[in-house]
């Protein structure tokens, strides 16, 4: 059996196949998919909109605590950057959420409408529907199957700002919010239906922005699909790795700067047609590799890695060492003190102390100030009681007895977890007036 043989004799677009790279592919977006819903559902990281922070393992992550936020960022962009320029598209490939949707949804629609039934084509050509599987129930089926996923993906990004039991008493209508946060549950529907239905692949092709970045790194000693040239007679008029390709690239014909994921759908293949015929049993014409698979390799296999590492590297290492001091240092607690409003005579007498709590458990506090006679100040409440994350005020009432001079206070807040915090304000006093 041929080559040509083997490839008619195998149904368009291998559905059925199940070999190696494409198994790890599946297994791999489907972890993917598990680890986005896991990651807020167990309290690993989510967005409380209401306090304006990030929360991590129940505790909030303000943008003040500059060394953990800017530390972590530093050090994600300088390692994607290596993974760029060793992997190339990788990610979106295996890992890319929008890709896994896309390349469902591209199947759903040839295994319902027929091979050729693309939903929106820039060649303006309309969509082809297979003749034994034009009917209404098919089309409705395919719809249907699409708002399903889209209400369900719509729920992911809800789980980033929203506790599951909150987004639960939305769905019973128990919540005060529920009537805003089911619209925005709409609107997210809305556009995930669209992007299924009609974007697709689109969408990493010609929009993606995380898409073009990656090209800025990506040489020709990047992870790419090579094709032995030297065997092209196998060929002849096959065309079995473009049908595989969900993004209608010749995997023979790949360059530098061309839309191809590294998902590994061509060589499973070509390797799988290969296997099938008894004239070439032989490894198939595609595989990944590194370099130029012409013989000019330039750097080496992993050169053109090896010197954005040196580059990249040392910045990573110091926006890991940011974010390990950040982590090391970090304050569950904020304590400060500001000036309260000043009397109709002028008079700075009052000042206001907040507590902030950044942990998602009760503690109490107690205040004490410092520096001012005993008998000159009060405060409105010795001791503050959270029951969670928030923010409380007391004033510091000072005596307008208190004699001339400038006074250095301190507040100081110590809470029944052993934590210490110390605040400084100065303070002039003007004296008795005669």
């Amino acid at each position: 059996m041929s080559i040509n043989e083997a490839s008619s004799a195998m149904p368009a677009g291998a559905t059925g196949r199940m070999s190696h790279i494409h198994h790890w592919r599946r297994m791999t977006q489907y972890a993917t998919l598990a680890l986005l819903v896991l990651i807020p559902v167990s309290g690993l990281f989510h967005i409380n909109v209401a306090d304006g922070a990030f929360v991590v393992l129940d505790k909030q992550i303000w943008f003040s605590d500059f060394f953990i936020v800017f530390g972590f960022w530093i050090m994600a962009a300088s390692l994607l950057v290596m993974s760029y320029s060793l992997s190339g598209a990788v990610f979106c490939g295996w890992v890319c959420p929008q890709g896994s949707v896309s390349e469902w949804a591209n199947a759903l629609t040839r295994r319902l409408l027929g091979r050729n039934a693309d939903m929106m084509d820039l060649s303006g050509e309309t969509m082809q529907v297979a003749v034994q599987r034009d009917s209404w129930r098919n089309r409705i089926l395919l719809v249907m199957s699409f708002v399903m996923a889209a209400m369900f993906y719509a729920v992911i990004p809800l789980l980033y700002f929203f506790p599951p039991e909150q987004l639960w008493q939305v769905v019973t209508m128990r919540s005060a919010h529920a009537g805003s946060v089911l619209w925005i549950y709409f609107v997210f529907v809305v556009i995930l239906f669209l992007d299924i239905a009609v974007i697709r692949h689109m969408m990493c092709r010609y929009m993606c922005i995380y898409r073009m970045w990656q090209h800025s790194f990506k040489t020709k000693d990047t992870l790419h699909v090579a094709y032995d040239r030297s065997r092209s007679d196998h060929c002849a008029t096959c065309h079995y790795c473009a049908d595989a390709c969900y993004l209608d690239i010749d995997p023979c014909k790949t360059e530098v700067f061309d839309s191809c994921i590294n998902c590994g759908e061509c060589i499973d293949a070509c390797d799988e047609l290969h296997a099938k015929s008894r004239k070439w049993n032989t490894p198939g014409l595609l595989s990944f590799a590194f370099g130029d698979e012409t013989g000019e390799r330039g750097r080496g296999n992993v050169g053109s890695f090896l010197s954005r590492v040196r580059a990249a590297l040392p910045v990573a290492v110091l926006g890991g060492v940011m974010f390990a001091y950040g982590l090391s240092s970090y304050q569950p607690y904020h304590l400060s003190a500001f000036r309260a409003e000043t009397r109709a005579d002028g008079l700075l007498l009052d000042y206001q102390v907040n507590l902030a709590n950044k942990l998602y458990h009760p503690v109490n506090f107690d205040i004490r100030i410092e520096g001012l006679p005993g008998d000159s100040w009060h405060l409105d409440a010795n001791t503050l009681h959270f029951n969670s994350t928030g923010r409380q005020n007391v004033v510091l009432h000072i005596s307008e007895d208190l004699p001339h001079g400038l006074y250095n206070v301190v507040v100081r807040a110590y809470s029944d977890e052993g934590w210490k915090g110390s605040f400084k304000i100065r303070h002039f006093a003007p004296g008795v007036k005669g």
